[in-house]
């Protein structure tokens, strides 16, 4: 009688072969992952330390680099960052010097630094722009904020000759502004204090940072809009900054804001008028052009000129440093009848004051295509 057990049998003998064989792929499988996974993980840690020395190496070009550019020394003086004295200096002793590359420039309707206020708050209806010299992209987003901050330089400064005539024969001239240390500020009545305990634009650096108040972000023409600012037309812009409540003396700390007594006096001149001659001058100039783009006949040009002259002048734009009797801070009398004249954008505002406050006598035309300029600025005859 034949076995029944016989096809049993082979069948598991089958079955066993087919799991050995399974069990024997999958064995070889995992060891050829294991060793590819092995092999990813050195190079992965090769990788890595590539990028590390890298990186290592990066950091000592850029220590060297800022040595040189800190000491002004020629590339081949300076020596390796492990163990070159000129890396061990005090900070102290070291120039920091710093390039800077201008970003954008300030189109603003103060033609000249007489006539630009001392601080932009004080004019707020004064209106310009930072024309871009970088991608609009970079300042997407400022519209949102109502102040920002502007990192300048003073370009109008003229006492650079002073500067590099203190400096020479120095080897080591760093051409710091410290001609003079102490000044006289305008409101100070005659007072002197250290330049840094002032707001004047005659600096160690000729750096200014200003507050301005945020209009809009013109994308199609690069233009960050800008109002109640104290910036002359021209001014180099490095850096432009969000406000944010935190810059507010007093808004974290609960401390508030104090300043000297002769910063905090109310000298504004109280009444500014326009005589109908000057209204009339003005309004040609507008339909004319001169006081455009930021003054035209397509916006409000005659009432915001206006408004703006008028802020100018009540805060006595005269100078103090001269021997003229109806300086500022002074009256006039009828011996005296004194026109000043401020230049603003492409016109001269023709002023003078009593104690009635300030009279706008005229404005005329002034063209500027023929005059020459520096940095911007034109250079006009007893202006």
């Amino acid at each position: 009688m034949p076995s029944t057990n016989t096809p049993l049998t082979t069948s598991s003998a089958i079955a066993l072969s087919a799991v050995a064989a399974s069990a024997a792929a999958a064995l070889i499988t995992a060891s050829i992952f294991a060793r590819r996974h092995k092999h990813l993980l050195q190079q992965l840690s090769k990788v890595e330390e590539t990028r590390a020395a890298e990186r290592k190496g990066r950091i000592r070009a850029e220590q060297k680099l800022r040595t040189q550019l800190k000491n002004e020394v020629a590339p081949g003086d300076v020596k390796d960052a492990n163990g070159d004295d000129e890396g061990n200096k005090d900070a102290s002793t070291l120039r920091h010097n710093l390039q800077l590359d201008c970003i954008g420039t300030v189109v603003s309707p103060y033609t000249k630094r007489m006539g630009t206020p001392r601080q932009g708050a004080l004019v707020p209806s004064g209106r310009g722009y930072i024309e871009l010299r970088i991608p609009v992209e970079c300042v997407e987003g400022l519209e949102l904020y109502s102040h920002a901050w502007v990192l300048f330089t003073f370009h109008a400064n003229t006492d650079t000759g002073s500067v590099v005539k203190q400096q020479k024969g120095k080897s080591d001239a760093q051409f710091l502004n410290l001609t003079k240390t102490k000044i006289r500020p305008p409101r100070g009545n005659g007072i002197k204090v250290g330049m840094l305990a002032t707001r004047s634009p005659h600096r160690p650096n000729n750096i200014g940072l200003s507050l301005v108040r945020v209009v809009k972000v013109d994308k199609k023409g690069k233009r960050l809009h800008i109002n109640a600012f104290d910036l002359v037309n021209g001014t180099p812009v490095y850096d432009i900054k969000p406000a944010v409540p935190w810059d507010v003396p007093g808004h974290h700390d609960q401390i508030p804001l104090s300043v000297p007594l002769w910063v905090s006096q109310d000298d504004e001149l109280k009444v500014v008028n326009l005589t109908q001659l000057a209204r009339k001058s003005l309004a040609k100039h507008i339909h004319n052009g001169k006081l455009a783009p930021l003054y035209t006949s397509t916006n409000d040009g005659l009432e915001g000129s206006i408004n703006s002259i008028r802020e100018v002048l009540s805060q006595d734009p005269r100078a103090t440093n001269t021997n003229r009797p109806n300086k500022r801070g002074a009256q006039q009398t009828a011996a005296m009848n004194d026109l000043y004249e401020i230049v603003f954008c492409s016109a001269i505002v023709h002023f003078s004051v009593s104690s009635e406050g300030v009279l706008v006598e005229d404005v005329t035309e002034l063209d500027l295509t023929n005059v020459p300029h520096v940095d911007g600025i034109p250079i006009l005859q007893d202006r």
